[in-house]
């Protein structure tokens, strides 16, 4: 892809340099008067960069993909501006799928041509009607791509792109409306409990402080309309621009996305979640770690006593300890604790979900270390726990030593009918307990591995082609039957291929009924794996009512960017956020 990138660059500045010399021979064909519709078409050279700031417009993108080999996605997404030439969507794929299927053109030329393929709409949300998208609208589009049987360039469809903007009077401003800070606060806090607006928003403000490490290209931080105004707003998890390696305190950025009202007992969060993010101005250096008033584990706790149940300390406290047990794994570059104010002191206080310091891999008992952040009573029944939750760590003295065992996805609470998540238990060796479903929904054949992620073994999923080597399809590791009340949920497992050639691995779900016949399988993302590590494999999901479904794994067959073989799956979670 570098090596495309690179390709198409040096292709991009010869046509701006050299687009007044009629002897220059163009990098690829121009463009041509379009036959279907009857209109003239002009040469439109390419231009943007891709990004939210400068979006590619339709010649850039359409030459970029050219270049691409037939069939396969871009590791990167990109935005994309341009006119919506013909709309191809029926009311029938609004009501299922909620996705839109349009065609796009640079103003002045409808010969080249862009298909945004099955995308959602802003905040990435589904759209409620075909009028959504109309022909003459300036969209701007944002997601991978692909040029499809080498032929068509255009999104990644099944709704893994989505519409930014839309603008129908062709001004070319954004429809999202610009706020400040406060005034987002103000907007949300007149939301329904975990409600979300209509509307899409554009906050500008600075960056306050920055939530955690970088995952997955995206970091959480909160926004003020002062660079010393405190924790204002959220932006969670929002989107990294392309070559920012991180987000820094201090920066004047602006958010575009939906407002959220989150809500969890007490506490309410005025958040855009996924937000895309312009970086103003770069004000930031590295993000300093909070300083509070230093206490020892067993001041904290005293302190934390002092608080009302679910309570929170308005002030930050830094508590310095040694780590004397480490609770599950390295999760999102995040990992929970016990600490005591001696090596031996037990389970006295507790860092939940900290955040690791840039070059570590892992929390190890024996670590002296401080964190920093507001103490946390949480009640579960007659239960206290007196925690800082999302702490920022200072490692003083690297004491460290034992491997930790497997653990919850952080923001949640574990579901416990997820039955031998880990695959230390087996019925025989060709069958973990818990991983068999009553209905159709395991389809594959499995065998008991010593590689394992944590513990001593894990679960490896027979290759397609192994299994059905005339017809191979797709294999599935299904749990048994589990009935899940309303909610969102996180699912997630380690995952490692067995060769050294290139291997997906992909999440889901699937609803059973009490006939144990499966409704419609709901999978997320393609995840490449290799065999050199285990790779984290996250998927989210939510049901509207109370559901009986079986958790799914799929070992997935050739494809012409994976290849079928066996893979390896351990640990696994499922959380309710």
């Amino acid at each position: 892809m570098k090596k495309t990138f690179k390709t198409f660059a040096l292709m991009l500045a010869a046509v701006l340099a050299f687009s007044s010399c009629a002897d220059i021979p163009a990098p690829y064909n121009m463009p041509e008067k379009d036959s279907r519709t009857g209109g003239g078409s002009s040469v439109v050279a390419p231009a943007g960069d891709g990004t939210l700031a400068s979006p590619y417009n339709v010649a850039a993108i359409v030459a970029m993909v050219k270049e691409m080999e037939a069939g396969v996605e871009s590791t990167e997404e990109y935005y994309i501006k341009g006119k919506v030439l013909a709309v191809t969507t029926t009311e029938a794929t609004i009501a299922q799928y909620g996705n839109h299927t349009f065609t796009m053109v640079d103003e002045g030329n409808n010969s080249t041509v862009f298909t945004a393929f099955q995308v959602y709409g802003p905040g990435k949300k589904k759209f409620t009607s075909v009028n959504d998208i109309k022909v003459g609208d300036e969209v701007v589009v944002c997601g991978k791509v692909v040029n499809f049987k080498g032929n068509t360039p255009e999104t990644v469809g099944k709704g893994s792109a989505y519409v930014v903007s839309i603008n129908s009077s062709g001004s070319g401003e954004q429809t999202a409306k610009t706020v400040t800070c406060a005034e987002a606060v103000e907007l949300t806090n007149a939301l329904a409990d975990g409600g979300t607006s209509t509307e899409t928003y554009s906050v500008t403000g600075y960056i306050t402080e920055v939530v955690g490490n970088v995952s997955r290209n995206q970091q959480t931080f909160w926004m003020a309309d002062t660079k010393d105004g405190g924790k204002v707003f959220e932006a969670y998890w929002a989107n990294l621009p392309e070559g920012v390696s991180e987000f820094k305190v201090g920066m004047k950025v602006t958010i575009i996305g939906q407002l959220m009202k989150y809500v969890k007992g007490t506490d309410v969060t005025p958040e855009i979640k996924n937000a895309d993010v312009v970086i103003l101005e770069d004000g930031g250096g590295d993000t300093p770690t909070p300083v509070g008033t230093e206490i020892t584990c067993a001041e904290a706790v005293e302190l934390t006593n002092a608080l009302a149940d679910g309570g929170t300390s308005t002030e930050t406290y830094s508590v310095t300890g040694y780590i004397t047990e480490v609770i599950g794994n390295v999760s999102r570059n995040q990992q929970t604790f016990w600490m005591a104010d001696t090596k031996d002191g037990g389970k006295v206080f507790e860092a939940y979900w900290a955040n690791l310091p840039e070059g570590v891999s892992e929390f190890k008992v024996g670590m002296k270390v401080t964190i920093t952040g507001q103490l946390m009573k949480y009640v579960k029944g007659t239960d206290v726990t007196p925690e800082i939750k999302n702490a920022d760590v200072v490692i003083l003295e690297d004491g460290g030593g034992v491997e930790p065992g497997p653990g919850p996805e952080p923001g949640g609470d574990p579901v416990t009918d997820l039955v031998n998540g880990n695959f230390e238990n087996w019925d025989n060796a060709s069958q973990p307990t818990g991983w068999k479903s009553a209905s159709t929904a395991s389809s594959s054949e499995l065998s008991q591995s010593t590689d394992a992620h944590g513990g001593s073994y894990s679960c490896k999923i027979t290759a397609a082609k192994t299994v059905s080597p005339d017809k191979a399809a797709n294999q599935r590791l299904a749990t048994q039957e589990i009935t899940l009340e309303a909610g969102t949920y996180t699912f997630s497992y380690y995952a490692k291929a067995t060769t050294g050639e290139a291997c997906q691995t992909r999440p889901g779900f699937v609803p059973v009924t009490s006939e144990s016949k499966v409704g419609t399988y709901k999978y997320g993302d393609y995840v490449n794996i290799n065999n050199s590590a285990w790779t984290l494999v996250s998927y989210d999901f939510t049901l509207e009512s109370a559901t009986t479904i079986c958790l799914i794994v799929m070992n997935p067959k050739d494809s012409s960017y994976s290849v079928s073989q066996d893979i390896l799956v351990d640990d696994a979670t499922l959380v309710k956020k």
